[in-house]
């Protein structure tokens, strides 16, 4: 399939020591409530040599699918808890899909 107007989102967060599960419990939060608006997947990862470490990736039907989710009260909720918990500020990326596999017709 191709992701051509798909709007995918990735970033590393790091949480406080002892805080990744919590960290994790809000991203989810947050995504669950995402789900009726236009996010199509999501993964959350941890890395094997960061146990603080986390990887988030979405893909969303389109940029404003995901403009309008992040802006809406549930996610905003989540989201704003989400700060006390990080170790530093998280990086993230956006982009298009170029191809997608699996759980999404090809």
């Amino acid at each position: 399939m191709s992701g051509e107007n798909l709007f995918s989102v990735f970033g590393r967060m790091t949480a406080l020591p002892g805080q990744r599960d919590e960290l994790i419990a809000l991203l989810l939060k947050g995504l669950r409530a995402s789900e009726d608006g236009g996010l199509l997947s999501y993964s959350i990862n941890t890395a094997f040599d960061d146990p603080d470490t986390i990887w988030l990736t979405q893909l969303w039907a389109d940029k404003d699918a995901h403009d309008a989710t992040t802006r809406s009260e549930a996610v905003v909720a989540a989201s704003g808890q989400v700060a006390p918990l990080l170790a530093q500020r998280p990086e993230g990326f956006y982009g298009h899909a170029v191809h997608v596999h699996g759980g999404i017709s090809d």
